[in-house]
């Protein structure tokens, strides 16, 4: 019963995506973000493809939270005015680090799955997502230098790329120190639990 609500969930999201991104194009048309609805398109299926092509398998909840930070991220924040509304990509780059580090958490339990040290699963984390977070911030002057799209937005860009990196950290070490308090819990909680699904699902792999 509970798969087959997610389901229907994930479906809804995948509705409401597709939907807004039709209206996307709509305000856009031979608008300056016409080229980012484009990029909206693909962004969705970046994760899961690269799950794919590491033949990992991954359950129903990693594709919702894949699509709803998509939505967020890229087709309401680059398409349709997000990043404009202050704090919000504050809020999107605070959510990545979360959500980036729950990707690191997976892929390092997958290699040191039975190792005990939290100090080392915490360094890992955050010294991952902190790269990733300069990474990120490559990609926005690239859409810069590319396409003419400034996600900064404002003359004091240095200010801006410095608490974008620093609002991604904080995210991933909240998530990190949650999940080294339950990691070794026996407990289903939602991001311990979430990697131990995908640990099932591809045990016999």
């Amino acid at each position: 019963m509970k798969n087959k609500k997610l389901n229907w969930f994930f479906y809804l999201c995948i509705v409401i995506y597709v939907m807004t991104l039709i209206y996307a194009f709509i305000v856009n048309y031979h608008g300056k973000y016409f080229q980012m609805t484009f990029v909206a398109c693909l962004t969705p299926f970046i994760v899961p493809i690269v799950m794919k092509i590491m033949k990992v398998k991954v359950p129903i909840e990693f594709y919702i939270i894949n699509i709803i930070f998509v939505y967020f991220a890229s087709l309401w924040g680059s398409c349709l005015g997000g990043y404009s509304t202050p704090y919000y990509d504050k809020f999107t780059h605070c959510a990545s680090g979360v959500v980036i580090s729950e990707l690191i958490y997976i892929f390092y339990k997958h290699y040191f799955r039975n190792d005990k040290r939290k100090g080392l699963m915490l360094l890992f984390v955050n010294a991952v997502n902190a790269m990733i977070a300069l990474f990120w911030e490559f990609y926005e002057y690239a859409l810069l230098v590319f396409f003419q799209y400034d996600a900064i937005r404002n003359v004091t860009g240095v200010h801006d790329t410095i608490t974008d990196m620093l609002v991604a950290v904080i995210g991933g070490l909240v998530l990190s120190l949650y999940l080294i308090r339950f990691d070794q819990s026996e407990d289903e909680h939602f991001f311990v639990a979430l990697e131990r699904k995908i640990h099932r699902l591809n045990k016999n792999s």
